[in-house]
């Protein structure tokens, strides 16, 4: 849906339709871009409250508008 490839640490939230429901709804950061030759694969999330990353699809994450930054996270 998104075709604009989101920054790191800009905030984003998991859209209804991702394959891990646990999920849907919550919102994290972008810390990981997987990306190669061009072509955006997707997302590394850091889920806001949680110690690990979860991989989304490009697709199944969309911009809050808010962007963080890198100290919050090291």
């Amino acid at each position: 849906m998104t075709s604009r490839k989101i920054d790191f640490y800009q905030e984003v939230q998991i859209k209804n339709n991702a394959k891990t429901f646990e999920y849907r709804g919550q919102k994290g950061a972008v810390l990981g871009i997987s990306e190669e030759n061009g072509v955006l694969y997707g997302y590394a999330v850091h889920i806001h409250g949680m110690d690990h990353l979860v991989f989304f699809d490009k697709d199944e994450v969309f911009p809050t508008g808010i962007k963080l930054s890198r100290e919050d996270y090291y």
